[in-house]
């Protein structure tokens, strides 16, 4: 019995490293190059912070919280939603998916205002998980499933751990243009521009079916319902690219029939791969969500990969397929695609991305 990299490395997710203000300023930084806006906001709440401000306040509870628990998210997800709802009309001018154009260096004075006029509610919404369902990383599990259905020439039983709303269940169902051609779903209204560099290990022409699409999620969120489409949209990051993506995946997703149970992972995990299913490869993917997980519960759902894997036959195979960051000590993050197949229990590193996974580049050495 082998345990896949992704599990082995799970360790215990750091702490805050230097303090809450730090941390904000870290994430200022990552959020920078692609939203100017949330990286102007996030550096206004490390100083708020540091001034013991509402942002103190409000994110005081949580300053010895590991890393994972990413506050300033969860702050700009809860100030998100009320801008969304219409409740924060002034901050909506700043707020490109509200259709704003206001300078981000001046949002501050309105967003600092919203914090005061509903400290109850966005303190309400900040203890609320941060579930992002990033569509962008459908670009390193469609192309992992490709490897994977180059591998074995079978249908796919696909398998979300931390799914949320279950959006990137339905990967095969978005396009993916590389070079002028169109893979995935031609017809698609979710189109990924070149997001690869590089290509994945699987001939041109081979075809991706994905005969079963289910996950689990403690807190599942309905995208068919108003409230979990906000919630979603909330959660994006507020560039118009990433809140119209988030648009037509959820429009899919209401199209393409996904299970979604409430449940913990390794205790669902163990239901679902407790015997062999021929004629189809058992794909276990997730992304983002070993941080989340307890470690003793993480390393369950490793030994119970590896139980399937030693279960698992030529006409049965079982494949985990993984996206998720290596936390350094620092706080700072590296996104691998790792793969493991069985039978045989190859282990690979995939690809290594960016965070919300555009764009993801192909390695072609193994690990």
């Amino acid at each position: 019995m082998r345990e896949t990299d992704a599990m082995t490395t799970v360790g215990e997710v750091p702490r805050l490293p230097a303090g809450l203000a730090e941390e904000l300023d870290r994430q200022a930084e990552r959020c920078r190059p692609s939203s100017p806006l949330y990286g102007f906001l996030l550096r206004e709440l490390a100083g708020d912070v540091r001034a013991g401000g509402i942002a103190a306040g409000l994110l005081g509870p949580y300053d010895n919280e590991p890393t994972a628990f990413v506050p300033g998210l969860r702050l700009m997800a809860a100030v998100h939603a009320l801008v969304l709802g219409g409740q924060a009309p002034r901050l909506a001018a700043y707020y490109p998916s509200a259709g704003g154009h206001g300078p981000p260096d001046r949002a501050w004075p309105e967003f600092r205002r919203v914090l005061h006029e509903h400290t109850e509610r966005i303190a309400e919404l900040v203890a609320q998980p941060v579930q992002t369902n990033e569509t962008g990383r459908s670009a390193a599990l469609y192309g992992g499933l490709l490897t994977i259905a180059a591998a074995t020439g079978l249908p796919i039983r696909l398998h979300e751990i931390g799914a949320s709303a279950g959006l990137n269940l339905r990967a095969d169902r978005f396009a993916y243009r590389m070079g002028g051609r169109l893979l995935g779903d031609p017809q698609s209204a979710l189109v990924l521009d070149e997001p690869w560099d590089g290509l994945p290990d699987a001939p041109e022409g081979t075809q991706v079916r994905v005969i079963e699409r289910l996950g689990c999620d403690l807190r599942p969120i309905d995208p068919a319902t108003p409230e979990g489409a906000l919630r979603l949209k909330s959660l994006t990051w507020a560039d118009p690219a990433r809140i119209e993506r988030i648009g037509h995946a959820v429009a899919i997703a209401r199209a393409t029939p996904a299970t979604v149970d409430a449940a913990n992972a390794d205790e669902w995990l163990a239901s679902r791969l407790a015997d062999p299913v021929p004629g189809a490869v058992s794909v276990v993917w997730h992304s983002v969500v070993r941080q989340y997980v307890e470690p003793d519960r993480w390393r369950r759902v490793g030994a119970i990969l590896a139980q399937a894997g030693d279960a698992a036959t030529s006409a049965a195979p079982v494949a985990h397929l993984s996206f998720e960051p290596d936390i350094g000590p620092d706080g700072l993050y590296t996104f691998a695609v790792r793969l493991t197949l069985w039978p045989g229990g190859r282990s690979r590193l995939l690809a290594i991305a960016a965070a919300h996974g555009i764009p993801t580049r192909w390695q072609t050495e193994e690990r």
